[in-house]
């Protein structure tokens, strides 16, 4: 079986979306991992569990992006986290998955049992705390959210989204100024508080303004890199 992928973690100090990503697993340590988990390849919109589901199992993403929904009364669903390659996810609170999470690409993941996970930490408290420090990580995707919503100007906000999304493709080693975008606009709506027509209009403006080209309808260019760095800044 191929090794799981080094985990994405970061220091507990790091809150915000500047975050610095380690790879803190030994190969000994993702051999024991890899041992108990079962390798699953997920389709386009596939779900991996539903909010409020019994949590048997935490996962870490070998390829693709997945979103974290949350299903609200009126019908809509609001998205609030989206995960790449190398995270770790599967948060639940009282035994209880917390959000419904859906592939947004062909996803491969590794599924990891939860007493068997259990027994493995038990066996290795480096190990346990590095899963801690994951789960810590997951926690603070929320308070990233929460910082791109401090924004008031749509610009702003898609601006930041598309900066995190740099910076996650940097931590892959692509440092490319085109910039993946393999989520649908209605969903950066959805995660940026934003309507879907907010979010045309912006990514108008950054591309009529000379900061962006859009060469197709899953990829930006970033331009002008000081201009774009300027809107990220500005809070």
């Amino acid at each position: 079986m191929d090794l799981i992928p080094p985990l994405r973690m970061v220091r507990a100090k790091d809150v915000g979306p500047d975050a610095a990503s380690t790879t803190l697993l030994t190969p000994a340590q993702r051999r024991r991992v890899t041992a108990i988990a079962t390798r699953v390849e997920v389709r386009t919109r596939g779900v991996i569990f539903r909010s409020g589901e019994a949590a048997d199992s935490a996962f870490i993403i070998d390829a693709g992006v997945i979103k974290a929904v949350q299903d609200l009364a009126s019908g809509k669903r609001l998205v609030v986290a989206f995960w790449f390659a190398r995270d770790l996810f599967g948060l639940a609170e009282n035994g209880r998955y917390v959000n419904t999470t859906v592939a947004v690409t062909p996803v491969t993941l590794y599924k990891i049992p939860l007493d068997a996970l259990r027994q493995v930490l038990l066996e290795d408290s480096y190990l346990q705390f590095q899963f801690l420090t994951k789960i810590t990580y997951e926690l603070k995707e929320s308070l990233r959210r929460k910082l791109l919503l401090v924004r008031r100007d749509a610009v702003g906000r898609v601006a930041m989204f598309l900066s995190l999304l740099a910076r996650q493709q940097a931590e892959e080693g692509d440092r490319a100024n085109e910039i993946a975008v393999p989520m649908s606009r209605s969903d950066i709506a959805s995660y940026l508080g934003l309507t879907l027509e907010a979010v045309s209009r912006a990514t108008r403006v950054l591309t009529d303004q000379g900061v962006l080209v859009i060469p197709d309808r899953r990829s930006v260019r970033v331009q002008d890199r000081r201009r774009f760095e300027q809107i990220v800044a500005k809070i």
